[in-house]
């Protein structure tokens, strides 16, 4: 068997985790799931061009927001009823208003994780400090 073989896997986007935060629960008090999708690296990178400007600086927050949004199934931050729950036109406020910062920062780690992404920050940032 070639080596070769070793590199034939399907591409990871489209995988998904659920994911339970402690407040969102159904009428009977028992949690409601999130779940979040991996996306593929051409989707990571246009959020990426759309999130940079033209000194190269990343706007954090917008990357945080929109894989946010982009990577979020159920419920899909994109519905128009949930826009209007949260009195907001443009799905990227949604994630502002709908977690706490607290939760906010376990949604964006679960998505840098399903997205292996998590991984790669912490090789690049040993790297730049090598």
């Amino acid at each position: 068997m070639s080596k070769l073989s070793a590199f034939l896997r399907p591409a990871p986007a489209g995988k998904t985790k659920e994911l339970i935060l402690d407040r969102f629960v159904d009428e009977d008090g028992n949690p409601v799931p999130f779940v979040i999708q991996c996306i593929t690296s051409g989707e990571s990178d246009e959020i990426m061009q759309r999130c940079t400007d033209k000194g190269g600086q990343l706007n954090v927050k917008e990357f945080g927001d929109r894989m946010i949004v982009a990577c979020m199934v159920e419920p899909s931050l994109k519905e128009t009823e949930l826009c209007q729950y949260y009195g907001v036109m443009d799905p990227l406020d949604v994630p502002g208003i709908m977690f706490s910062p607290g939760e906010k920062k376990i949604v964006e780690d679960a998505i840098m994780d399903i997205n292996d992404m998590k991984d790669a920050m912490e090789k690049l940032k040993k790297a730049k400090n090598s």
